[in-house]
């Protein structure tokens, strides 16, 4: 499963709009194609809404829409994962250590391939730093008392300027539980 970019992400314990909802996040598809559609209003998105009646997941493409509605009592729970990718930065920064002894071994001057040594380790570093950062996901999901499980992986957005940290995955799953209890309260 591709993490989505963030493009909405509204969450509280009362009514963020007129239809009831709760929570409400929207992402789209990563890269600069998809940010341009997203300007043209003709982005493809999925985006998931929790009100006190049902979880709502909704995917909208070109091709068309296709939603799924699970009424409140139908959720028995709700989870979230955050990931910080901390191997692969490390690995690209040893990358760039290897290339900087490589080509430093074979330089006849000790100065240059020092110099070139601080460069090559500057640079992995700044790489390694931007993909940690860019690269970090939050998973969000519900599960079914059928045992089907519901999820979407999010990831930071740029452009938009949405970030995602694993508090925001709790507070989310705060609310739906709380969703949940209440549902079942009314019975």
């Amino acid at each position: 499963m591709q993490p989505l970019v963030l493009k909405e992400w509204k969450a509280s314990d009362t009514q963020i709009d007129n239809d009831g909802n709760y929570i409400r996040i929207t992402g789209r598809q990563g890269g600069l194609i998809a940010w341009f559609l997203a300007i043209l209003k003709i982005d493809p998105t999925t985006s998931i809404r929790v009100s006190p009646e049902r979880v709502e997941f909704a995917s909208a493409s070109l091709s068309g829409t296709e939603y799924r509605m699970i009424p409140m009592m139908s959720v028995c729970s709700t989870y979230y994962g955050y990931h910080k990718p901390w191997k692969q930065a490390l690995a690209i920064i040893a990358l760039f250590l290897f290339i900087a002894f490589s080509i430093g071994s074979t330089m006849q001057s000790g100065g240059s391939a020092f110099v070139l040594f601080v460069i090559c380790s500057g640079i992995g570093i700044g790489i390694a730093l931007l993909y940690y950062f860019l690269s970090r996901t939050l998973t969000l999901g519900f599960v079914e008392h059928s045992g089907v499980v519901s999820g979407i992986r999010f990831k930071r957005s740029v452009i938009e300027g949405i970030d995602v940290n694993e508090q925001q995955g709790h507070y989310i799953c705060q609310i739906t539980q709380a969703l949940i209890e209440a549902k079942r309260n009314q019975i």
